[in-house]
């Protein structure tokens, strides 16, 4: 089965519902990682939706009007959709479409050109292409032929906005010829932006003046080989295969633009009204996409991620010092080049949108953290986000108290907090949430702030006035707290204040993504942990299964547990584009099955390298090329019980420990036995940079 491919044979079912759970499209998707065509009809006509991840309306405010707006429509009219059959290639990017009795093929080109061909009988009708701007919005639209192209332009240029946002759309027929009783016929769509081009119309013109079909089509064929060869899965469900596939795909679509990483909904934007303005929601939303990247060996896919937090920084000082402190805070939410989605008038927390919550900075660090522990990439870490954790830990160094020798947070909701109901907000009725002490996702939050930085900053030879802070923080920093609730020991959410919640999975986080507890921790904690896991199945949580199902994994539980988990997903929020559709949120939920797969078959935050640690021995698998931490790259087989090869590649020349009963470690250049030191169920052997490692076992895997 080949579990790059998927086929949709019906027109997608969509609906005007206002509700988020249907904003998210049903309908065949490609992109770049920037521009981005969703397919779409109404009652005759089939339509391609265009957006770009930099169109944003800057209108300033938490009900400003402002947020990612949609850029266009292709509207293909005299098509007969009552035969639909579209193919998905994803290791291609290629869209094969049979529209009764005429095919069509579309791609997004490296560049923001749309390529596509369409193919009908000559005694036939042809279909009649437009492109056609939303008049909503109180945008400003023109449109023109130029050099013999049919140019549109939409834009937002008020007085009132931050910043003038515009695109042009540029279309243009580039061939046509007739081949066995077919016309065949070729068109070029640019996109341009004012982002990316001061002069974006000519730019846009010139896109298509000097186009390549064949070129193009050869370029997007190779980008995307490339990048599935980067790593690959192989297991027994191949359903599960495919979302696999599928989910790293439509992530590697919307992750392009380093000026403009995604928002909640990526580029699938279909209209100019998606919920929270489409921005990016700091308190998980906007870091939970990445969580699966460095594990599936797609670090570039992180480098428009610090981008929206470096244009934040000079906010995120006034933000901290309302609340007495130095370096960053951050409010829930904003949009690109610090656009004000945050502030509203009214609200009792500064008139800024905090909702209670102190750790939305600390949040963002998760990623970068992750970044650097897959790989130890020095001067990347120098460059590009040091200096942000640096002063998040600022800010906790100061909001910390420290009490009996433990340090402590107060005042710091677990959940958000509704100040945005402004006069409607009653104090008491949120007490507890206000009141908190020591909120355990922030605990794991803080917690692996101070070991990122500390690790960070020694590896760079910074900051080492801060070392024995941080070690004092690191070392004392309270501890999860927790209650006894069906009988049995579980994480409480907080200290002080609320206990527990049914819905949702923050109480949880502290495990992953934060990375506090896993199969190397004390054997009470992760009693705990697994008492908490089961107490509330959040397998199919709208907004926690991305990290509920990893979170299983990295202690322990059930593989089939965590399986059926993600068959569950599958079959209550998979769509026919293999997009889940979800009440809460957008891309994030394209990293369940990524994240949940990969720690299932691979795991090394902790500083130890198991192979199939969460996986039923009894079901073959395979992976080529998932990242660990410490920067390795790691190929194993597991075959009737036993791994059956393992091959571990070094990128930085660090100490490399392994579990398992290993009987040799093999140099690859040289087939050269290396040295190794056994402690207990583990072994360590040291590395070079760039070299690779041959581990030969006999025995079971773990």
């Amino acid at each position: 089965m080949n579990t790059y491919y998927n086929e949709i044979t019906a027109k997608p079912v969509n609906t005007t519902d206002s509700k988020i759970l249907y904003k998210i499209p049903a309908g065949a998707k490609c992109g770049n990682g920037d521009l981005g065509i969703v397919f779409d009809n109404d009652e005759t006509d089939l339509l391609l939706r265009i957006s770009k991840c930099d169109f944003w309306k800057f209108a300033s405010g938490a009900r400003g009007g402002g947020g990612i707006k949609t850029v266009g429509t292709l509207r293909f009219r005299n098509i007969d959709l009552s035969v639909y059959n579209i193919k998905q290639y994803f290791d291609s990017g290629l869209l094969q479409c049979t529209f009764g009795n005429c095919t069509m093929e579309f791609f997004v080109a490296p560049e923001n050109r749309v390529y596509f061909e369409i193919k009908a009988p000559v005694n036939g009708s042809l279909p009649a292409v437009s492109v056609e701007m939303p008049d909503t919005c109180v945008s400003r639209n023109a449109s023109f032929n130029k050099d013999g192209i049919c140019c549109l332009t939409r834009q937002f240029a008020d007085t009132d906005l931050a910043r003038t946002s515009a695109v042009a759309v540029c279309l243009k027929e580039i061939s046509s010829k007739t081949v066995d009783d077919s016309r065949v016929i070729r068109y070029c769509v640019s996109v341009v932006s004012n982002f990316d081009d001061d002069e974006y119309v000519d730019k846009a013109t010139d896109m298509v003046l000097h186009c390549d079909y064949e070129q193009d089509k050869l370029r997007t064929c190779e980008k995307w080989q490339s990048f599935f060869a980067a790593s690959d899965v192989c297991i027994p469900d191949k359903e599960i295969e495919t979302y696999y596939h599928a989910s790293l795909y439509h992530l590697a679509c919307c992750m392009g633009n380093r000026q403009f990483p995604p928002g909640l909904f990526g580029n699938f934007i279909t209209d100019d009204f998606f919920p929270w303005a489409g921005d990016y929601h700091m308190n998980y939303n906007y870091e939970a996409p990445y969580y699966c990247i460095f594990s599936s060996n797609h670090p570039e896919l992180f480098e428009g991620y610090m981008t929206p937090l470096e244009e934040m920084r000079e906010n995120a000082e006034i933000f901290a010092k309302l609340f007495n402190c130095r370096g960053y805070a951050l409010p829930v939410s904003f949009g690109p080049k610090a656009l004000d989605l945050y502030s509203m008038e009214g609200c009792k927390e500064h008139g800024i949108l905090f909702l209670g919550q102190k750790s939305h900075a600390a949040y963002a660090c998760i990623i970068p953290i992750m970044h650097w522990y897959s790989t130890y990439d020095k001067e990347y870490a120098r460059e590009n986000y040091y200096s942000f954790i640096y002063n998040t830990a600022l800010f906790w160094e100061d909001y910390l108290v420290k009490e009996k020798g433990k340090y402590v947070i107060i005042n710091d909701a677990a959940h958000e907090i509704p100040y945005y109901r402004c006069e409607k907000f009653r104090y008491i009725t949120h007490k507890s949430q206000i009141e908190a002490v020591n909120a355990i996702n922030s605990l794991g939050l803080v917690k692996l702030l101070f070991q990122g930085v500390y690790s960070m900053a020694k590896e760079l030879g910074l900051n080492g006035e801060k070392y024995s802070l941080w070690e004092d923080i690191n070392e004392n920093l309270s501890e999860f707290p927790t209650f006894i609730k069906h009988g049995k020991k579980c994480f409480r959410y907080t200290k002080k204040g609320m206990r527990w919640r049914t819905d949702n999975t923050v109480g949880l986080q502290h495990i992953y993504p934060a990375s506090q507890i896993g199969l190397s921790s004390d054997e009470k904690l992760l009693r705990i942990a697994r008492n908490t896991y089961f107490i509330n199945d959040r397998r199919l949580d709208d907004n926690g299964s991305n990290s509920y199902l990893p979170a299983g994994a990295r202690i322990g539980v059930d593989p089939s547990f965590l399986l059926d988990g993600l068959r569950m997903n599958i079959k209550e929020f998979g769509l026919p584009n293999k997009l889940f559709r979800h009440h809460g949120g957008g891309i994030e939920h394209l990293t369940t099955v990524p994240a949940t797969v990969n720690e299932m078959l691979l795991q090394g935050h902790e500083g130890i390298i198991r192979l199939f640690p969460c996986w039923d021995k009894n079901q073959n698998a395979s992976f080529k090329n998932l990242r660990a931490d410490g920067a390795f790259l790691v190929s194993a087989d597991l075959t009737d019980g036993k791994i059956s090869s393992c091959r571990i590649q070094s990128l930085q020349g660090r100490p490399c420990t392994v579990e398992g009963e290993t009987l040799t470690v093999i140099r690859e250049t040289d087939s050269r036995e290396v040295e190794i030191v056994r402690t207990g169920n583990t072994l360590t052997f040291e590395t070079k940079a760039g070299e690779c490692y041959i581990l030969k076992t006999s025995c079971r895997a773990v």
